[in-house]
Parts: C-alpha cells; structure tokens; sequence
C-alpha cells in the first residue's frame, strides 16, 4: 500500500513538473540554508568542551566601580594566584598565563613565527591539552624549557624526535623542546603553538607581576566541585580589598563553559557575546525554512480546483479521507526528500565557502549518526508542517459537488494564501533591512575619525634582542628617502591590552579608582603616528630626559577631573607633559577609554614607520626591509599596515552582514519562485473571468492592473507591518554600539520599494500574459 502511495505520487510530481521543481528549489534552499547554520551553531557550540574538568575551570575576573559604572576586566594582579593557592580552600589548582604574542621560533636554518603563551605547569592541570611524548608539567617547572605543539614540531624538525632538541626563541635564547602536545583545537577559545615556563616572563616583567595595583596578565582556577560560586566570590572580593585596600574593586570567577558564548560584560555583568549572533543565525535559519514550508502551502492549496476532481473520483470509489491524507502527505515527504538530497549536496559544496567567509571551521561530518540522523528528523519535520494542512484540505472535498464540477473557493483558502503571502514577504522585508542597516553600520564603523593617521604607518613586530637594536635601526633609517619618522611601542595602534588602577593625581577623591590603560612608546611616538597633541608636547630627545613624564588621552583627562593646566600635573610622580586627542583602540564602536603613556626605557615589541604621503609605498617597504635586514640580518622581515590591521577589527560585522544578505537573497528567491507559481494558478483560475471582461471591452492593461493589484495588496502589507519590527529589532541590535547610524526612514523605504518592485514584475508577467490570451479560448466549452 505504501509502495503505491509514493509510486502515485511520484506520477503527481512528473505531470506537474514546473511546481514540483519551484516546491523541490524552495525547499532544497531552505534547508540547505539551515544546515549550514546548523553546522555552524554545532561548531560554536561546541566550544572549549574537550576540556575534562571544564565545569570546574573559571577565569578569575575584576570588577571595578567607578561614578555609577562597573568595568570589567579579565586582566588582574600577577600575586593573585599565588594567594589563591595559600588562601582560598575552594581553590584546587591556579595558574598565571600571559597574554599571547608571536615568537620567532629557530632550529638550524629554519625560522618561524608562532603564537606562543608563557604558563604556570598547572595550566596544563587544569586545562585538557594532551601530550604527545615528553611531559609538559615537569617543562614549564624548569626555567630553559619549552612545550611546543605537534604542528610546530613538525615545522620545525620534520620526522625526527623533538624531544631533547635545542631551539632558539626570539634569536637569543635556547631552550629545549620538553613536550609536544596535539594541536590546539580549533574550537578553544585560546589557540597557541608554543608554551614557555612563566618563570622567563616573571624575570622581564618582575615589577608590573609583584604589584597588586598592575592588572597585567589572566588568571585561571579549577575549582573543588560542587563550589558555591556566590561564597567564592564574596572571599575573592574579601582577598583583593584586603590587599589593595580599595572598596571599588571586586573579583569573581567566571565560568570558561560560559565564555565562549557570553563573553561581554556590561556594568558588571554578562551581557551578551556570541551567544546573540548564534540566536541571530539560528532565526535567519528558521525564518527561510518557514518561507518554504509556506510557499509549499500555498501551491498546494491554490491547486484545489485541479485535485478536487481525484478527490471526488478517489471517495466515490471507496476512498477514506484518511487514505487521502495519507497519500498527499506521501506527496509532501516525497517533494522534502528530493529537496533533503539538493540541500545536503549543495550544503557540502557550500560550506568551505562559508568556513572561510567566517573563519570557522564548521562540517556536516556523516561518520558521526547523529549528523544524519538530525538532518534527517528536520527534513521529516519540514515535510510534515509543509504537507499537514494542505492534506487535510485537499482530503475534505465532498465527491458529490466535486464530480458536479462545483468547487468553491473557500473564502478561509484564500485568506490563507493571502495570509502565508504577507508573511513570506515581512519576513524577505525584514532581511533587507537587516542587510542594509548592518552595511550602513560596518561603513559608519570605518569612516569614524580614528584619531591618528593610518595611511603610511608601518607596524613591524620586533623580536628577541632586535629590540634592544632600535636605536641603530632608527638612526639609519631616518636618514632614508621617504622616511618621515621612526618610534617605537609595548603595543600596536590597534589593540593596548594592559591597564592599572591605583593611580595617584590631585584631587582624587576614593570613588574614582578606575582602570587606564597604559602603553610605554620611544620618543617621536605622537609625530611618527599621527596622535594629535591637543596640549602640551610629544615625547621629545630635544627636550632632555623625559623618563619621569607621561600623556594622557582627552578621556583619562576628563575622567580623573583635571583642572588646567594639566600639563605640570604629576599623575604617580609622572609629570604630565601632553595631552593626546582621544584616538580608537580596543573597542571600534566604543568611545576610548582613559589612557596613559609613558616613555619606555626598555625593549618594545613593535616598531613604527612613518612614511612620506609621496613615497612610493612598495619602494619604502623596500627601503625599511634593508635597513631591518642589515641591523638583525638573523630575523625575518614582517610588517603589518596600520590601516589593514584596523581594518580587520570589522571581520567578524561583516561576515554576520555578508551572511545575511546572502540569506536575504535566498529568502527572497524562495519568496519570488513562490509567488511566480501562485500568479499563475490564479491566473489560470479566472480565465474564464478574463475572457468575458474582455468580450465586454476591458483592455489588456486594466485586466492586467487588476490581476496585478489582487498580489501586490498581501506585498504592501506585509512591508507596513515590517516597518515597525524591523525598527524595535534594529534599534536592540544597534544599542550596544556606543557609536551607530541613526535609522533612516529612507532605509525602510528602499526595502518597500524593493520588495514590491520585484513582486510586480513577477506578477505582471503572468497577468500580462493572461490579459492578452484570446478569449475565444477560454470561452470555447461555455
């Protein structure tokens, strides 16, 4: 019986062939578009979850209150760890980890950049990095050691043993290789080829680790189980008033199963992360999914009067109505499994396509059944909403009417398909929007004034003792053709991660102890990168020694409620000796946050080239290579354009904007494919009724206007109702941004007009083609 279902309706399919195939794309589309997603969401949700202990390992983080806000930083204290270990019971291992950074890593000829960690040896307790020979908790305890993981070691030492071979770190320091661990997955939240013991980096930044007040590297713990977090946090915020004597500051742990996903702070307090995007996605997804399932609705509804007759002959022959649904859900299963087979082919294809706009690392990985096994389940539940109503439509035509050639039309049938038209098209609305006020934003986000100029500023990273080398890398590289200026910096233009509070200035009162964020530069650093100085002066050689002055930023100026002058101010027994226009770092939709800079008296990690608006861009990177290669002919020349560096701060906006355009565009073919085959159902409906409008002298245009106008009604609606959703959803997504576009009423009027220009020239086509028919032929058998 079954055998004979699917075998009829598969004949239904090959003799309605057009239908089937704009019923098989919609829903091929659909749900290609939504296993994509699902891929993704499996991938991101999967994150940090190799990790054995992962409910028990927490980030220790820092709150700071100041004038009403909390700050939140996962910075904190370099002696924390060390009191966590004596103090805290709940504590069961805790380790110091710095903020990672590239190495240049060298065995005999070979030379390579890898990002690499310095680490306490009970990170590697805490978290779950399996080694692959030597034993990376005994390597981390000596101080001439390294672990490195299974791609490095293959980089650098091919098939032979890495265990016991000497390498050299940033040209002057050798280590031995003590462990290899399996590659970092690629859904960890933190990624590193190269581990070093964290006893090298306390001996470079001793003063910064010892001081309570220096928010300078992270922190982690894996906690006894069962903890009470609530207690755990009261006895932190206990420790860290005790040994800082501030009320304003308080620590917590966070939970690293929640970081991935709810890694942003607000006030204090989780308030969002990628966990937005995901729901974000998840509903593109789901909306596409349901434009299909409703296009396969309405073509089946609108095809009634064709099917009423088999209806009729069908129950006239003993046919139960239940035989009847069931053999038009035989037709819906049958159209979903076509389009289940086109979904997976074209999400295969696809994939790589949407793991390098993102950067992901999402697959649809068959060996595992549960792949299948949920592709399979959505694809059934696909069938099934889109089938269940059309059977039992289809399925309650009485025989005796049907076979009489009487078949109203339901004024609920219409209503229906009036009904699932609007909502396709608020739903392909709504997406234009979407697309157009995320470009709007990401193009806002990059034409603010930064505050430097970017254009000719290169940033080269300086490695191992090149950076004790920059004096006479500057004073031969100044005299260059093409070279405006030369300095140097802890940080690049782009990203300054470390921050202090417990800064001292006059007139501070006990409530404004608020984090800064500190870099150390050379002199000429304003010049060379275009920092204005709004008052007072740059870093200056001709001015003698400027080892106990510093800058601040417009914001750490008004948030420490200087009164002028400033310049003369003595922030910490740091002169002040200029303020900087505030310039953006960090956060590129955020104001800038106070900052203080101080000059370095010690070895910077990147170097700044400030070429001249008139050179020849690749003759001056020419130029830099030489002088680089002839003052550290061992390292590698690598440089980073300012402006490109900036630029990729905006990767992750437009990747989540090119997505959901492209999403929009399926929507809306899905949309348009529908609405093309409803047109011409409709049309070949009130034939009949055209023919004799047009005996009675109605034009071709005005029956055309009318077809036309039926269609474009549910289209005009369905942009009325848009308008105000897609202003409460875009005003929520644009209010975390402290810098956005206002929304613009031609922003929505453009979709409008968009949207019901497509519509009409899909809809005109077939009205058009029906006003023009000859009415003879319509009105032959009267």
């Amino acid at each position: 019986m079954l055998k004979n279902y699917f075998k009829t309706a598969w004949r239904n399919l090959f003799r309605n062939r057009l239908v089937a195939l704009i019923n098989i794309g919609g829903l091929g589309i659909g749900l290609a578009v939504a296993f994509i997603i699902m891929a993704w969401v499996v991938d991101e949700m999967s994150y940090n979850k190799f990790h054995k202990n992962l409910p028990d390992i927490h980030a220790v983080m820092e709150n700071i209150r100041q004038g009403g806000e909390v700050f939140t930083t996962a910075s904190v204290p370099g002696p924390l760890a060390a009191s966590l270990r004596d103090e805290i019971p709940e504590v069961t291992y805790a380790a110091r980890v710095s903020h990672s950074s590239q190495q240049l890593v060298s065995y005999q000829d070979k030379a390579i950049s890898e990002e690499g960690i310095y680490a306490e040896p009970d990170y590697f307790r805490i978290m779950t990095f399996p080694a692959i020979a030597g034993d990376p908790l005994t390597t981390l305890a000596e101080s001439n050691a390294v672990v490195i993981t299974e791609s490095t070691a293959i980089k650098l030492f091919g098939t032979e043993n890495p265990i016991g071979k000497i390498i050299t770190l940033n040209g002057q320091q050798s280590v031995a290789v003590g462990a290899v661990i399996a590659d970092v997955p690629p859904n960890s939240s933190y990624s590193f080829n190269v581990v070093l013991p964290f006893s090298l980096f306390e001996k470079d930044n001793s003063p910064a680790i010892s001081s309570w007040n220096n928010n300078f590297m992270l922190t982690w713990v894996q906690l006894k189980p069962g903890t009470d977090r609530e207690q755990l946090n009261a006895k932190l915020t206990a420790l860290i008033r005790d040994k800082t004597d501030s009320k304003t500051t308080e620590l917590f742990a966070y939970p690293l199963a929640d970081l991935a996903m709810h890694g942003k702070f607000k006030n204090g307090k989780p308030a969002g992360g990628r966990m937005e995007m995901l729901v974000m996605m998840g509903a593109l997804g789901l909306f596409v999914l349901v434009i299909a399932c409703a296009n396969f609705m309405n073509l089946s509804t609108a095809r009634s009067e064709r099917r009423a007759k088999e209806v009729g002959v069908r129950k006239a022959v003993g046919a139960r109505r239940k035989d009847l649904v069931i053999q038009f859900l035989s037709e819906a299963f049958l159209t979903t499994f076509l389009a289940l087979i086109a979904a997976v082919v074209a999400s295969k294809l696809l994939l790589p396509a949407w793991n390098n706009l993102t950067g992901k690392h999402a697959s649809l990985d068959f060996s595992n059944w549960k792949i299948p096994a949920v592709l399979l389940a959505t694809a059934l539940i696909t069938g099934l909403i889109s089938g269940l109503y059309p059977a039992f439509f289809l399925s309650r035509f009485r025989p005796v009417k049907v076979l009489k050639g009487f078949v109203a039309a339901t004024r609920g049938g219409a209503w229906l398909r009036k009904g699932l038209v609007t909502f396709q098209f608020i739903i392909s609305s709504f997406l234009i929007v979407f697309t157009m006020v995320i470009y709007r934003q990401v193009q806002y986000g990059q034409q603010l004034p930064v505050g430097y100029d970017q254009q000719y500023l290169i940033d080269i990273p300086a490695k191992g003792d090149m950076a004790d080398k920059f004096d006479l890398f500057r004073s031969i590289l100044v005299q260059q053709p093409g070279i405006q200026a030369v300095s140097a910096s802890s940080n690049n233009m782009v990203a300054i991660n470390g921050s202090s509070n417990g800064f001292q200035w006059p007139g501070k009162t006990t409530d404004q102890d608020f984090p800064i964020f500190m870099t150390h530069v050379h002199y000429d650093w304003a010049k060379t990168t275009g920092v204005s100085i709004v008052d007072g002066r740059d870093f200056s050689r001709e001015h003698g020694s400027d080892t106990l002055t510093c800058i601040l930023n417009q914001a750490a100026v008004k948030r420490m409620n200087l009164k002028e002058p400033v310049i003369g101010t003595l922030v910490d027994n740091h002169k002040v000796i200029g303020v900087a226009a505030d310039f953006v770092y960090n956060d590129v939709f955020g104001s800038p946050a106070p900052l203080i800079v101080f000059l370095g008296t010690g070895k910077m990690n990147h170097f700044f080239v400030r070429l001249d608006k008139n050179a020849d861009m690749q003759q001056g990177l020419s130029t830099i290579e030489d002088v680089f290669k002839q003052v550290g002919p061992g390292y590698p020349f690598e440089y980073r354009l300012t402006e490109e560096v900036y630029g990729n701060k905006f990767i992750g906006i437009k990747s989540g904007g090119q997505f959901s355009s492209m999403v929009g565009v399926l929507a809306i073919l899905i949309s348009c494919m529908g609405l093309f085959a409803l047109s011409m159902f409709i049309a070949e409906r009130r034939t009949k009724e055209i023919g004799i409008r047009k005996v009675l002298g109605a034009s071709a245009w005005r029956i055309g206007l009318s077809l036309s106008t039926d269609f474009l009604k549910p289209v005009a609606l369905a942009f009325l109702i848009t308008v105000p959703l897609a202003l409460f959803v875009m005003q929520k997504v644009l209010s975390s941004m402290e810098h956005r576009i206002t929304l613009s009423w031609w922003m929505f009027g453009l979709a409008g007009l968009m949207v019901i220009l497509l519509a009409l020239v899909i809809v005109s086509f077939q009205a058009v083609k029906a006003a023009v028919a000859n009415p003879v032929d319509s009105l032959r058998d009267e």
